[in-house]
């Protein structure tokens, strides 16, 4: 391999897009390429002899000569970029500039030899500093949003839980006989509930969703019957299948081993999959929710007979705020999202599997003992 001369080797550095500054043993430029004359608007000819110091602010001048004569002098031949922290240049017209340098000493047989190459960071730091300041301000928005979001909930929580509690003891007077309602008043005292409850899980909805978000929702996980948590569901929403005319079953499998799981959040999770899969079904149809072992999982299925999901519907079901095409806008959309956040927080996995016109099928794992 043949060595490049002198003259190539100036040539090539003089193409870098960094200022490359060779000074001698007194600090005088001797080398000053097109990258330098780029950032500090002086053409080559102008610096060379010139000291180094030119091209630094007036205030540190002295110091940058000491420390470099400091650097010549010790065992350390080279100091990357990054391994100092940020230095000041100053342009032909005076404005100063944030910068990253590069040195390495050397001899020659004119003695001591510095090169520099140093960086012009301007846009970066800019860049950094509009990014820090974009960062702030979202974090405060979103501590604002939360913050309004608690006080709206607390707010909207009381009217709703009272509307819950007078609808629920009209209706209970009633069903006890000890007054005669007329089917109208007992009809609007029942959707009259059923509004408020709907109201009570939408601003859980929201709060969940935030939490999720901030990584602030807690999980109380302990080990649990995977067949009981699947009963119980079904248990709770089987008036709501009756109602609709559609058959809610189960079939778990024998002897599943436990899971580690919060209850209360995997019954929401299980509740939201069933309520959704009602919410689907036509009357007549049928849903079905079943558990298997999956290697050292327990896989949980929610099936149901309804429409299905479109193929370019599937990839975004867990988005927040996402909403089904099968049916009319209802709830906040983020039910799903919600599950996947709970199911991702215990290890396990969610996905959905859909073909129209037969089945929608949501399954998510649990971890057992294994």
């Amino acid at each position: 391999m043949l060595p490049l001369s002198d003259t190539l080797v100036a040539e090539i550095l003089s193409l870098a897009a960094d200022a490359i500054i060779c000074v001698d043993g007194e600090q005088r430029i001797t080398f000053f390429n097109d990258g330098a004359s780029r950032i500090f608007g002086y053409e080559a000819e102008e610096m060379l002899g010139q000291p180094l110091a030119t091209l630094l602010p007036l205030r540190f001048r002295t110091m940058h000569s000491a420390h470099l004569s400091k650097f010549g002098k010790s065992e350390q031949s080279s100091r990357r970029m990054g391994e100092r922290s940020l230095i000041s240049g100053v342009r032909k017209n005076g404005e100063e500039f944030p910068a990253e340098a590069a040195i390495a000493h050397m001899q020659s047989e004119r003695g001591p030899v510095y090169s520099v190459v140093l960086r012009d960071v301007t846009e970066q730091r800019r860049a950094d500093e509009t990014n820090e300041r974009l960062l702030a301000e979202m974090e405060k928005a979103v501590k604002q949003r939360d913050e309004m979001l608690g006080l709206v909930s607390h707010d909207l929580r009381n009217p709703a839980n009272a509307v819950k509690m007078l609808a629920g003891a009209i209706l209970r007077l009633g069903e006890s006989g000890d007054a005669e309602l007329p089917a109208e008043v007992v009809e609007h005292a029942t959707v009259m509930l059923q509004a408020a409850t709907q109201i009570d899980a939408l601003i859980q909805d929201l709060l969940d969703s935030t939490r999720l978000e901030a990584g602030r929702l807690r999980l109380t996980p302990q080990w649990t019957s995977a067949g009981e948590l699947a009963m119980a569901a079904v248990e709770t929403l089987a008036p709501l299948a009756a109602a609709k005319g559609i058959a809610l079953t189960r079939g778990l499998a024998p002897n599943l081993p436990d899971v580690y799981a919060d209850t209360d959040r995997i019954t929401q999770v299980l509740s939201n999959l069933i309520g959704n899969a009602l919410k689907f079904t036509p009357e007549g149809g049928a849903v079905r929710i079943e558990s298997v072992v999956d290697g050292k999982f327990v896989e949980f299925s929610v099936r149901d007979s309804g429409s299905g999901i479109p193929p370019d519907d599937l990839p975004f079901v867990f988005d927040r705020y996402w909403h089904s095409k099968r049916m009319n806008r209802s709830g906040a959309g983020l039910g799903l999202a919600i599950a996947r956040g709970i199911v991702l927080g215990h290890g396990g996995r969610i996905w959905v599997e859909s073909t129209q016109g037969v089945e929608t099928i949501v399954r998510f794992t649990l971890p057992t003992r294994e």
